[in-house]
C-alpha cells in the first residue's frame, strides 16, 4: 500500500486541527502516566526513588537487608517514681489514667519546657504536667514546710509547680539501643492485581500506540525510517507487559522492563515530533493520481 495519497501535508485545516489536538492529549497523557508510576512504585524497595530494585520487588519479589533506626529509651528520676513499681505512683491514682498518661507522655517525651503546660499530649482530654503535679504533688512537694520540702516543685502549698524546680527530678538521660540489621522478604505484586493491571493496560495502550503509528506511517519520512520506526512503540509495549508475568520466574526480565519502557518513551515522542512536523512544516507533493 502506498501512503502517498494520505500524505498529512495534503490534509485540510480541520483534520490537521483534530489530529494535533488528539496528539496534545495522548502525549501528555503518556507523561503523566509515567509520573504516576513514579509516585507509585518509587519506594517498592524501601528505599526513595525509581530504580530497579523498583521493578525488581514489584515483578519477582526481593529480599532486603534494612537497620532499623535506633530506639531512644528515656530516663528521669521523677519518671521511675511515677512507672506502675513507683512511690509516688499511688498519689497520681486518684486522677485516673488521663493524670498518669498525661505526666508520663510529658516526662518520656523529655520533659521539654515548651510543653509543660501543654494539656493532650497523649490524648484529647489529658491534663498538662503542671496541672497534674498541682493537684496531686505539690501539696507535700513544696519548700514551705511539706513533707518532700527537700524536693520541691512549687514555693508553696497554693502556688503554682515551677519548671525550674520541677525540672531538677525530671531532667532526662537519653539511652541509645542500636537496632541489629534484619532481613525482609518482599514478596511481588500479587497474581490477582497484576491480571487486573494488565487488562487495563492492554486495552488502552496498543489503541492509542496503533492510532500514532498509522499516523507516523502518512509522514513524508523514508520508508526505511518508517519500517525500524513505526513498529517500535508497538514492540516495546508487547515485550513491556509480556516480561511482567516472566520476571516473577526470571529476574533478568526486569532489565526488559526498564529497557522497553525506555524505547516506548523515545520512539513514542520521536513519532508525535515528526507527525506535527510533516503536517504542519512539510511540502505538499502533488497528488499522484493527477
Amino acid at each position: 500500500m502506498s501512503w502517498d495519497s494520505l500524505r498529512l501535508a495534503r490534509l485540510g485545516l480541520p483534520a490537521k486541527l483534530m489530529i494535533t489536538l488528539f496528539l496534545a492529549v495522548v502525549g501528555p497523557g503518556y507523561l503523566f502516566g509515567t509520573a504516576n508510576i513514579l509516585l507509585k512504585h518509587q519506594a517498592a524497595d524501601l528505599e526513595p526513588g525509581l530504580g530497579l530494585d523498583d521493578l525488581r520487588r514489584k515483578f519477582h519479589g526481593m529480599e532486603k537487608t534494612i537497620t532499623p533506626d535506633a530506639k531512644i529509651t528515656v530516663h528521669s528520676k521523677m519518671l521511675e517514681e511515677v512507672l506502675p513499681s513507683g512511690s509516688m505512683r499511688e498519689y497520681l491514682e486518684p486522677g485516673g489514667e488521663p493524670a498518669i498518661r498525661g505526666l508520663i507522655t510529658w516526662l518520656e517525651g523529655g520533659a521539654n519546657q515548651a510543653d509543660f503546660d501543654r494539656t493532650g499530649l497523649a490524648a484529647a482530654g489529658d491534663p498538662s504536667a503542671r496541672q497534674v503535679l498541682a493537684a496531686h504533688c505539690v501539696e507535700c512537694h513544696h519548700a514551705d514546710g511539706g513533707d518532700m520540702e527537700d524536693v520541691p516543685y512549687a514555693a508553696a502549698a497554693d502556688a503554682q509547680p515551677d519548671y525550674a524546680l520541677v525540672i531538677k527530678e525530671a531532667q532526662p538521660e537519653f539511652e541509645r539501643h542500636a537496632s541489629a540489621p534484619q532481613t525482609l522478604t518482599l514478596a511481588p505484586t500479587s497474581v490477582s492485581s497484576l491480571v487486573h493491571i494488565t487488562h487495563a493496560h492492554v486495552l488502552a495502550i496498543p489503541v492509542f500506540t496503533l492510532l500514532v503509528g498509522v499516523l507516523f506511517l502518512m509522514t513524508g519520512l523514508g520508508e526505511m525510517v518508517k519500517l525500524i520506526l513505526a513498529p517500535l512503540p508497538m514492540l516495546a509495549v508487547l515485550l513491556d507487559i509480556g516480561s511482567w508475568w516472566i520476571a516473577r520466574f526470571s529476574e533478568p526480565f526486569i532489565y526488559v522492563i526498564a529497557a522497553a519502557g525506555a524505547v516506548f518513551g523515545a520512539s513514542y515522542a520521536l513519532q508525535i515530533l515528526c507527525i506535527l512536523g510533516d503536517m504542519w512544516l512539510g511540502r505538499r507533493r502533488p497528488d499522484p493520481a493527477a
